[in-house]
């Protein structure tokens, strides 16, 4: 009788071991599986069913995921089913997807229509899409005018869009810029391209332009451009910027755009509440590459007719004697110095706005002025610039007839306007005066009208 009590008692604790031992067994596996995470699969395609290739398939906060192979397919382990994936291409709206139980998965992504649909405005003045056009065209819009401003808006576009070369001529502040789309396209003709402002094709030509037979006198005489028409737009006013390029894109307005074209449209009033905005830029210049001179060997003196050569082909400056020194009217040194840094200032451009925009459904206003000076980098180089500009847009009949009226009022002055030639250029003097000439003297010591 006692051995069968104790023989039951040893079976009771053998099972309620083998009992724990179960439960610990099943804990230990159940704790490998979730150390080892959850294997998923799928493939990325495109609405047309297509494989991406390269896509970015990622868990959400982490740096886990895999690039799309060949066949848009892709595979890797998450820590769990409450993980989250991130799906991104390029041109493709990105998504987000809950692991869940689904162990496959297959990712349509969908075209990302704020890139695809980009409006332009065509030579017709109509707003399409960019990618129903047959032609090339890039669109830059007023905060690309914004970042570094220039007297001639145009300069501020270079380097900005593909194809177009911009180059300022030498007449300083306020003055022309030649633009080309996609190089010459002329020996003798004209290569600028046509300047359409609000639908309105504007003429560009530039006051004092010299043509193919004209500058021959170049050579001696000086010579300077003055501004074009659209150094008279003020930055501001500018609402974006569309460049047509190819004989396509300017079909309308015949031959005079076969250059292409440069579609500029301004601001108008918004609807809404009164709203003032206040713009203003400064902007300082110096010179970046100066020629290297000698300053060694000076001009000769001939002690005859007391003169002194155009030229620095005499002997060292500091042979020169004392008869030499005041042989004549003209001032000698006999040590060089660096005229042309001395000669050059700090430029300086400041340009002021102000501008107020309001307006209901039928009625839009818009009112700005806008103020440029400038201080060129050669003495007594000045410009300035005052514009003024309204618009008012009507819509009537329930948008079917609408009425545009815009005024502008330019009133710009430019002072001591750097030219070319060798004639009254002073560029020309200070490069190739003898390098013995004290040109400090004269610089302190000169007489301008009426002997003052």
């Amino acid at each position: 009788m006692k051995f069968t009590k104790i023989l039951k008692k040893k079976l009771s604790v053998l099972t309620k071991g083998r009992f724990f031992l179960a439960i610990f067994v099943l804990a230990f596996a159940t704790s490998a599986m979730a150390q080892s995470g959850i294997k998923i699969s799928g493939v990325v395609t495109d609405s047309q069913n297509e494989p991406l290739i390269g896509a970015s398939v990622k868990i959400k906060g982490t740096t886990i995921g895999q690039i799309t192979d060949i066949d848009g397919k892709f595979a890797f382990e998450v820590p769990n089913q409450n993980s989250v994936l991130q799906i991104s291409y390029v041109g493709m709206l990105p998504q987000e997807i809950t692991v869940g139980t689904t162990r496959v998965f297959n990712i349509v992504m969908e075209d990302d229509s704020k890139q695809l649909d980009e409006v332009v405005v065509t030579a017709m003045g109509i707003e399409r899409k960019a990618k129903s056009l047959t032609y090339a065209t890039q669109k830059l819009d007023n905060s690309e005018l914004m970042r570094v401003q220039d007297p001639n808006f145009i300069n501020s576009l270079q380097g900005k869009a593909a194809g177009m070369s911009i180059t300022p001529n030498v007449g300083g502040a306020g003055g022309s810029s030649k633009i080309l789309l996609r190089g010459n396209k002329s020996i003798l003709g004209n290569n600028t391209p046509l300047i359409v402002v609000d639908g309105i094709p504007m003429s560009n030509s530039v006051s004092g332009q010299y043509g193919v037979g004209g500058g021959e006198t170049m050579g001696y005489a000086f010579a300077t451009e003055g501004s074009d028409a659209l150094g008279s737009i003020n930055p501001d006013d500018i609402e974006d910027i569309n460049i047509l390029k190819g004989a396509n894109a300017a079909a309308l307005y015949g031959s005079a755009a076969s250059n292409g074209v440069l579609m500029i449209t301004t601001k108008r009033g918004k609807e809404g509440k009164l709203n003032v905005k206040v713009s203003s830029n400064a902007t300082f210049e110096r010179p970046l590459l100066l020629p290297k001179f000698q300053n060694v060997y000076g001009g000769n003196v001939n002690l005859a007719t007391k003169q002194l050569t155009a030229d620095s082909w005499g002997k060292r400056m500091d042979q020169f004697t004392d008869e030499e020194l005041n042989a004549g009217d003209f001032k000698l040194r006999t040590e060089g110095r660096n005229d042309a840094e001395d000669f050059f200032k700090t430029g300086s451009t400041f340009n002021n706005s102000v501008s107020i925009s309001s307006g209901s459904k039928n009625v839009l206003t818009y009112f700005s002025y806008g103020n440029t000076t400038s201080h060129g980098m050669v003495e007594n180089n000045k410009y300035g610039r005052h514009t003024f500009n309204f618009r008012q847009n009507y819509s009537f009949i329930n948008n079917r007839l609408k009425v545009d009226l815009a005024m502008n009022y330019v009133n710009q002055n430019t002072k001591n306007r750097p030219g070319g030639g060798t004639t009254l250029n002073p560029l020309y003097h200070l490069y190739l005066t003898p390098r013995n000439a004290d040109m400090q003297y004269y610089k302190e010591n000169h007489m301008i009208e009426e002997g003052k």
